[in-house]
C-alpha cells in the first residue's frame, strides 16, 4: 500500500518536479511480461503499469505472481534458484520503479526501485518449506522500444533488475538438493505492452 500511495504522489506532483515540457510526452503504459512467464508455462501473471512523464522520466509498478516450476528452479540458463530436483515454488512481487532515460533516442534507461518480495519453495518428496517474504532496494538497466514493427503505441520494454533483500533466505540443504542464497538477487524481465 506504502509503494502505492507513493506512486500516487508522484504523479500529483510531477509537473512541479519535472517541469512544463512534460506535458508533450506524458504517456500511460500497460504492458505484459513473457519471459518468466514462459519458462514457467503461464502460471498466473506478471506485468507493469507506468507513467512516462517526459522523453527523459518514467515511473512505473511491477506486479508479479507466478507459480514457479521444478525445471525453470533448477535451470542454470533461467533461474538457477534450486541445484537439484524435486522443488517447485512461487514468487510473488510487487517492485516499484524510477526509471532516467539516457541518450540521444532515449531508449536506453537506468532504474532505482524498492519492492515487496515472498519466495515460497516446496520440497516435493518430503514436508520441507520456505516461505519468506522481504522488502527490498535495487537498481536495474534497461532498453525499451516504442512503437515497435511499425504499429503505433506497440513497445518492448527489456529489464534486468538488481535486488538486496533485508530479509534473505539462507543456503538450504534438503538431502541432495540445495536452495540457493537470496540475498542479493537478479533477474530478466521482458514486457510486451501498449502505451496510450
Amino acid at each position: 500500500m506504502k509503494l502505492l500511495s507513493l506512486f500516487a504522489l508522484v504523479l500529483i506532483f510531477q509537473h512541479n518536479a519535472f517541469g512544463q515540457d512534460s506535458l508533450k510526452t506524458q504517456k500511460w503504459f500497460i504492458g505484459y511480461e513473457t519471459l518468466e512467464m514462459s519458462m514457467n508455462r503461464f502460471q498466473n501473471f506478471a506485468g507493469e503499469v507506468g507513467y512516462r512523464i517526459n522523453p527523459k522520466h518514467q515511473i512505473r509498478m511491477m506486479a508479479g505472481e507466478v507459480k514457479l516450476t521444478e525445471q525453470h528452479l533448477s535451470s542454470k540458463w533461467q533461474a538457477y534458484a534450486v541445484d537439484g530436483k524435486n522443488v517447485d515454488g512461487y514468487f510473488r512481487i510487487y517492485e516499484l520503479y524510477y526509471d532516467r532515460f539516457f541518450f540521444k533516442r532515449k531508449n536506453w534507461y537506468a532504474s532505482g526501485s524498492m519492492a515487496y518480495v515472498r519466495d515460497k519453495y516446496n520440497h516435493l518428496i518430503s514436508d520441507r518449506r520456505i516461505d519468506n517474504e522481504t522488502a527490498t532496494i535495487g537498481f536495474a538497466i534497461g532498453y525499451k522500444k516504442i512503437n515497435l514493427f511499425g504499429v503505433k503505441h506497440l513497445y518492448i520494454n527489456a529489464s534486468i533488475p538488481f535486488r538486496y533483500y533485508f530479509n534473505s533466505i539462507p543456503e538450504t540443504q534438503w538431502g541432495d538438493t540445495k536452495i540457493e542464497q537470496h540475498k542479493y538477487v537478479n533477474n530478466i524481465w521482458f514486457y510486451i505492452g501498449y502505451q496510450f
